[in-house]
């Protein structure tokens, strides 16, 4: 009944526009009426359309029906409109995504759509303390890194959150202004990203060899990641060197680096890095043969006893474990 009463009391405020003070008739020649009466008809066929009553009619269409009356035109449209119309109750749309993962420092993006809205209000409030952030699209926080985004005449409400900080971690809720109010909760989930590089942290590779090192980003936030390599401060690049390769897979979230018969100059520290995320580095030495050759003769005899102490713990063993008797003081001779 809202409805119905709303379209007599626009009609009526027009048509006083219309009405002479001093003798009831319509005044014909003022513009003041056919521009409110224009823009009651342009306002109720748009507002038919967003409930679904009709489909939409161009202005020329309009225009040239004389169908639209003053108080018939009115009272026509309002019967159109069901009587239980304002009963219909907001509901959720729950095909949204209700568990948000976004990384460090990214921005976090909540969406909630609620159908049949009418004149109730969206708001969100954070669970933890139940603080309430936004109501409609204005904000009430002095944290201007949330913010309240809506299209007109779109049934979303997003809670944007830029600068995703640790503490924004936890569920907040989208309310709406029903009596009793109803609401629907979302996880926000912040994860501190770190690409991966599966190598030990230093490597020692033969000159002339070939070295293959892989990244991973598996928590890196979105569908997509890019990931770079870096020598020292250098972006990796097969510009004059020759003999280097990236291969990366950015929806997999990894990345090989492949360089081709290494060199001294190849020796250095290896960065990966990935969006929004923390890198990784491995140091590289590039060894020459006889080199590779010393470190693994010196790797082998630190594990072998040296001869000469060996010897000479076995000839201590031999004084302290010997036959019992040769330890033992002989009996005196009888003088007798």
């Amino acid at each position: 009944m809202r409805w119905r009463h709303a379209v007599r009391a626009t009609f009526t405020s027009t048509t006083a526009i219309e009405s002479s003070p001093l003798t009831g008739k319509v005044i014909s020649n003022s513009r003041a009426p056919q521009i409110a009466h224009e823009m009651l008809v342009e306002y109720f066929m748009a507002l038919l359309v967003i409930m679904g009553l009709t489909a939409p009619v161009d202005k020329q269409s309009r225009r040239s029906s004389q169908y639209f009356g003053h108080l018939a035109a009115a009272e026509e449209l309002s019967n159109l409109i069901p009587d239980n119309y304002d009963a219909i109750d907001p509901v959720f749309d729950n095909s949204t995504n209700r568990e948000i993962i976004a990384a460090l420092g990214t921005t976090a993006r909540l969406h909630c759509r609620v159908r049949h809205l009418g004149d109730r209000a969206v708001s969100w409030i954070r669970q933890r303390d139940l603080h309430i952030l936004t109501i409609g699209i204005m904000t009430y926080t002095n944290d201007q890194r949330f913010l309240a985004r809506h299209i007109d005449n779109s049934d979303e409400w997003v809670l944007k959150i830029v600068s995703v900080q640790q503490r924004d971690a936890g569920v907040y809720e989208c309310q709406v202004s029903t009596e009793p109010k109803i609401s629907l909760a979302y996880k926000l989930v912040v994860v501190t990203s770190k690409a991966q590089i599966l190598a030990n942290r230093e490597l020692f590779i033969q000159s002339g060899s070939d070295i293959n090192l892989t990244c991973i980003a598996p928590q890196a936030p979105g569908p997509y990641t890019h990931m770079l390599w870096h020598k020292d401060t250098e972006l990796v690049s097969d510009s004059a060197r020759g003999g280097i390769r990236v291969e990366s897979e950015q929806q997999m979230k990894t990345s090989n680096l492949v360089i081709s018969r290494v060199q001294h100059t190849d020796s250095g520290n290896y960065t990966c890095s990935a969006d929004n995320s923390n890198s990784d580095s491995v140091f590289v030495h590039i060894i020459k043969s006889e080199q590779h050759a010393a470190m693994q003769h010196e790797l082998g005899s630190r594990l072998v006893l040296p001869p000469l102490p060996l010897l000479l713990l076995a000839v201590l063993l031999v004084v302290l474990l010997g036959p019992t008797s040769s330890l033992q003081p002989r009996t005196p001779l009888s003088t007798r």
